[in-house]
């Protein structure tokens, strides 16, 4: 273990260069890694008893090589995909570490890394026995497609709540065969291959330690598996739910995901997976999720949510073409920074902005292209995004770039006051960089090439590396300018890494839009199920606030409501001296031209009180119209490729 670690240094090197010096690099790091570790790592024997998932347990058994001395367990802490330290070790319910022969080994928890469990292995023990119990809480909104979860009728395994692994060996040398027992007439998806049955379990292909984390399983009593249709691999989409009914997809909707598939291809012009494999549960108990994998994608959307047309927008149309870019942007193509040899040792995110905004940026687009929502649906979605970071007044202290480096905290940070500190907005923001990317390049090329182009050089085949390739930020410059001749640097550098007083809305103009307001309200998709209460925005472009069952859940900073010194948490009772509705607000809003006022009867904690909001510009709300004169570049980008 003392030379695995002499060797880690390396990973820096290793992770900021890609194409031919990045696998020079990895040869002689490979090299002597072997060199130190002699030959590859015995492989771990897991067998995942899930037969009690649906009481909420999962009961595992691990047989780990292993020699004599200190042997550091740890328990899954950092979790791809949720670019923070999200592994639930609180979920242990049981830890035994056992000699062949049965006999009890002690452990003790590392006092100050508290997913590491040191065991100290008696002289002639070459393996130990860990009995794993892990409890598996019903699922969270916060990246609740990480988590093990079940019920009567469908299940979720994500294999890193049920593992332990030995500290010193590369999660990529690391060999694993794995068998799972499952409950009674469950059937199962994943990316893994797997054998016969044998005595109630599933064998599993041998695979390395990493493979195995990112290849998660649904299972349950209904699960149906729908071939996509492709021009080059394999791609199924697999469904499970409480309800037989919510699996009968229409064929025109299989033809829609289908569609994905081929814009993905046409777009990327490669594939890195042997096949893909979508896993979806469809049920309104489980909330909704949708995390990446290079082979597969956990997503978590409502019970209905693929067989009703209403219900198959939004969110819900986003999220799979989102998870299934990602094979390509964020899996195969990643930042160097990202690619991690274990679970348990930090990464740096600062790249997020390309990891995900790029990813966003491509989601959104597959998701028009393929026909998912219309290109006036989408437009309907863009305007709303591009309002709420026009309202984001921390932008004004904090750069993009940091809502990146402190990723994990920046997701769901709390209920108020989230536009002074900033959420994950190397999402949103992130994608219109890469839309004001594919805007420039269209105009120094004269409409020659897209951010298609930079696509198809980005994300190609790097020799030597078929599950990663690591880019940094110089490699993203490069082939930006390769694709366009640009000061793609100065560029950059301004939308990210600098604070600023505003959000630039330039890439409207550059895409051919304006913004504007109207008093016609835009038809919204419905939101999707187990998402909550929607925000009513009939106030978000005038008074600046939004309100769900009458209470204030946000304030904009300098808009009226927060100059009259409204705060998320007050409750609205009444409006212009009437009982509080939807409707009597925009009645109110509307008859402010002649009021020059707002009137607000307020719940504040124990006390009530009349607020007047000074404002006489009636009801309004923004969209996004088109310039006269101007080539339509956001219809030419969501253009579909395929037919």
């Amino acid at each position: 273990m003392s030379l695995f670690n002499a060797f880690l240094p390396f990973r820096s090197v290793y992770s900021r260069c890609s194409g031919e010096r990045c696998l020079a690099v990895l040869v002689a790091i490979l090299c002597m890694a072997r060199l130190a570790l002699g030959a590859d790592a015995p492989a771990i024997s897991i067998e995942v008893d899930a037969g009690e998932l649906p009481r909420r347990l999962i009961h595992t058994t691990l047989d780990i090589p292993c020699q004599p001395g200190p042997l550091r367990l740890w328990y899954p802490k950092w979790i791809p995909g949720t670019h923070g330290p999200k592994g639930r070790v609180e979920d242990i319910g049981g830890l035994r570490v056992e000699a062949a022969d049965g006999t009890a080994i002690p452990w003790k928890r590392d006092e100050i890394e508290l997913y590491c469990f040191v065991v100290q292995i008696p002289k002639g023990v070459t393996s130990v026995r860990v009995r794993l119990d892990t409890i598996c809480e019903s699922s969270s909104v916060e990246a609740a497609g990480i988590y093990s979860y079940g019920n009567a009728s469908i299940g979720v395994i994500n294999w890193n709540t049920c593992i332990v692994y030995p500290e010193g060996v590369p999660i990529e040398s690391q060999q694993v065969n794995v068998r799972l027992k499952l409950p009674a007439g469950w059937k199962f998806a994943t990316a893994l291959k797997s054998g016969d049955v044998v005595d109630g379990a599933i064998p599993f292909k041998t695979v390395s330690l990493s493979t195995f984390i990112d290849s998660p399983l649904i299972a349950g009593r209904h699960l149906r598996t729908f071939p996509l249709k492709s021009s080059v691999r394999p791609v199924f989409l697999h469904l499970t739910s409480e309800s037989p009914e919510a699996l009968n997809l229409d064929p025109k909707v299989i033809e829609l995901y289908s569609r994905v598939v081929r814009e993905a291809e046409v777009l990327f012009g490669v594939t890195h997976y042997p096949e893909y494999h979508f896993l979806v549960v469809c049920s309104d108990s489980f909330g909704r999720f949708g995390v990446e994998h290079l082979c597969s994608s956990m997503n978590g959307v409502g019970e209905r949510s693929l067989v009703d047309d209403n219900l198959r927008k939004g969110w819900v149309a986003m999220l799979l073409p989102h998870e299934f870019a990602h094979s390509w942007c964020g899996k195969y193509r990643r930042p160097g920074e990202m690619i991690a040899t274990d679970y348990h040792s930090p990464i740096k995110t600062k790249l997020l902005w390309v990891y995900e905004g790029l990813t966003t940026y491509l989601g959104e687009v597959l998701m028009v292209r393929s026909g998912l929502v219309t290109p006036e649906e989408y437009r309907v979605s863009l305007t709303r995004t591009i309002r709420n970071l026009s309202n984001t007044a921390g932008r004004q202290w904090r750069p993009l770039e940091d809502t990146a480096v402190a990723s994990h905290l920046s997701r769901n940070p709390g209920k108020s006051w989230n536009q002074l500190r900033r959420t994950q907005d190397y999402y949103a923001e992130g994608m219109l960089i890469w839309y004001e990317c594919d805007a420039i390049i269209r105009e120094r090329t004269d409409g020659a090439k897209s951010l298609d182009d930079f696509c198809k050089r980005f994300f190609a085949h790097v020799k030597g590396l078929d599950t990663v390739a690591g880019h940094d930020y110089q490699d993203v410059i490069r082939d930006l300018k390769a694709t366009a001749d640009y000061d793609w640097d100065t560029f950059l550098q301004r939308r990210v890494t600098m604070a600023q007083e505003s959000l630039s809305l330039e890439v409207i103009d550059r895409l051919g839009y304006r913004l504007r307001y109207t008093d016609k309200p835009p038809t919204s998709p419905p939101p999707p199920p187990g998402s909550g209460p929607e925000p009513d925005n009939t106030a978000a472009d005038s008074l600046g606030i939004s309100i769900v069952n009458g209470q204030i859940t946000t304030v904009i900073p300098g808009l009226p409501g927060d100059k009259s010194g409204l705060a998320p948490g007050m409750k609205v009772i009444g409006v212009n001296s009437r009982k509080f509705s939807t409707n009597r607000l925009r009645d109110a809003i509307a008859d402010s031209i002649a009021r020059k006022d707002v009137e607000f009867l307020l719940e504040d904690g124990e006390e009530f009180r009349t607020i007047k909001i000074p404002y006489a510009d009636g009801i309004r709300y923004l969209e996004l119209v088109r310039v006269d004169g101007k080539p339509d570049l956001l219809g030419e980008i969501v253009k579909a490729r395929t037919k």
